[in-house]
């Protein structure tokens, strides 16, 4: 096969659209992009110096993630999540997460127990950030050594972060949070599957409850449609709610 032959522009499209993506949904799950702001094709288009296809095929793949709404002759608007969809995330959430719990307190070795005892001493520190709160959740399926079902809840863990509460109730949940960590790792570091299944699924009902009919962070008052402002990288972590 010649050099000619290998000469084509898809794979260069389909990377371009990967970036654009995976921008647009950080953007999203970090608040830059507010629930019910439009995202403008042709705005995102320039502002990457490309062609609308890369674009919209970015957009289809968010609405697909959930994040993002396409409606005729309106285009793409970021979603925002309705107590039913948090309802239907958290019944799978509970039942993965409690799974994953029974797995790591049955397979996880010292490595995995040292990861979750350090996000734990993190947590305890004065002030922790919530991505610190979402990093236990992240080495509990680690420790549970099923890769499948940590592809099942990462898919979940997005739309979770779209969910916002207002300041003081996310200063609330973290001091509840941190000592449900403590417990399910507990239940983990003795070996008790039954305990940390158990444990887990009360910590995202627990959860689930204060997300339904959850009072929201008030959106910007005249959030603008997608402009190059947003392009920019965060600096620093953004405000979630607590996992």
């Amino acid at each position: 096969m010649g050099d000619s032959e290998l000469d084509f522009e898809v794979p260069t499209l389909v990377s371009l659209s990967r970036q654009i993506e995976q921008h647009l949904e950080g953007l999203i799950v970090k608040g830059a992009l507010k629930s019910g702001q439009r995202l403008s094709e042709p705005e995102i288009a320039k502002l990457f110096r490309t062609s609308r296809s890369p674009v919209r095929e970015a957009l289809r793949r968010l609405e697909q993630l959930g994040l993002v709404v396409i409606e005729p002759r309106r285009g793409a608007t970021v979603k925002a999540p309705s107590d039913r969809d948090v309802e239907d995330l958290l019944a799978c959430r509970e039942a993965l997460e409690g799974m994953a719990a029974r797995l790591a307190a049955v397979r996880a070795g010292p490595a995995e127990i040292a990861m979750l005892r350090g996000c734990i001493e993190v947590q305890l520190g004065q002030a922790p950030e919530a991505t610190e709160l979402i990093d236990f959740h992240e080495a509990l399926i680690r420790a549970s050594g099923n890769s499948a079902l940590e592809n099942m809840l990462r898919g979940t863990w997005n739309l979770f972060r779209m969910v916002r509460l207002i300041p003081d109730e996310i200063e609330r949940r973290k001091a509840l949070a941190i000592d449900e960590h403590r417990t399910i790792f507990g239940c983990i570091e003795a070996r008790d599957a039954d305990g940390a299944e158990a444990a887990a699924r009360r910590h995202i009902r627990t959860m689930g409850s204060q997300l339904i009919g959850r009072e929201e962070a008030p959106p910007a008052p005249d959030a603008p449609p997608f402009g190059g402002a947003m392009l920019a990288r965060p600096r620093g972590r953004g405000q979630r709610g607590a996992a």
